[in-house]
């Protein structure tokens, strides 16, 4: 589940850090679709004590070199977006502390629809809810009623995936190293080929042990990326663990959509850390 609580800022201060005065948990944090399982739902639960207000929209975006994310106008060569092919409702809502409120995704595919893997992200944007006024921003209101004052605005984006067709991914892991300008970074280098992208999570144990001494969860790379650096901030007790071992890197699926790689290593690789 994700979490992120809501500040009271600008409209247009996004970027703001924020405080622990209010929580939304979604659930799940990625959903993937295909013709034959064209709905999914999102669970959001408002875990703050305050009540807030949430603005749902779609977007595209597209995938940087280190994982981030930014936002894409227009497809590149080897790039669909899932955009019009997507219903969602509500598309706004109001949560009470504690409530819940489901969020239904569904998806077009029509027998012509090219085989492929298309994505769009859903922005799921939150504010507080103000009583006792009836205007939203710089707007006249009269007494008695409730308003929806979207003074503070704080998002996060979900992944929608529409997979046609029989797709396939295969991941090499190319190099490993601490960076030198960031001694507490690990960057993992991956390689993708294929139709569709890849999610999973990265482990890192030690050689001769069991157990993972560090794990990294939900790393995708996305069509059409075929490279990606994965950048892996390390705490000190864990660098310490690690320093001067040989040290087993392994990218292990958690792609729910594909359950035949479920835990399956994607790509594996053993460096001097």
């Amino acid at each position: 589940m994700i979490r992120f609580p809501v500040l009271a800022a600008a409209v247009a201060a996004l970027a703001a850090p924020l405080p622990a005065a209010a929580e939304l948990l979604v659930a799940p944090t990625r959903v993937v679709l295909t013709p034959d399982t064209r709905s999914s739902e999102l669970v959001l639960v408002n875990k703050g004590a305050e009540t807030a207000a949430f603005r749902i929209a779609i977007e595209n975006r597209r995938m940087r070199a280190d994982g981030s994310l930014e936002d894409a106008a227009s497809p590149q060569t080897g790039e669909a977006f899932a955009d019009d092919k997507l219903r969602y409702s509500p598309r706004q809502l109001v949560l009470e502390p504690g409530a819940r409120q489901v969020v239904r995704i569904m998806a077009s595919a029509p027998g012509t629809l090219a085989p492929g893997e298309y994505r769009s992200h859903l922005r799921l944007m939150s504010a507080p809810v103000s009583a006792g006024t009836t205007r939203l921003a710089g707007e006249a209101g009269s007494d008695n009623s409730l308003s929806i004052e979207l003074v503070a605005v704080r998002s996060i984006t979900i992944p929608v995936i529409l997979r046609v067709g029989t797709l396939d991914a295969s991941v090499t892991m190319d190099t490993a190293a601490m960076a030198a300008e960031a001694p507490e970074q690990l960057v993992v280098h991956l390689t993708r080929s294929g139709t569709r992208s890849t999610y999973g999570d990265i482990s890192l144990t030690v050689e001769g042990e069991k157990a993972p001494a560090w794990l990294v969860r939900g790393v995708a790379i996305y069509t059409p990326n075929t490279e990606r650096d994965v950048i892996l901030p390390l705490p000190p007790e864990v660098r310490a663990k690690l320093k001067g071992q040989r040290v087993r890197i392994d990218y292990i699926s958690t792609d729910a959509a594909v359950p035949t790689e479920a835990g399956k290593r994607l790509a594996s690789l053993t460096a001097a850390l």
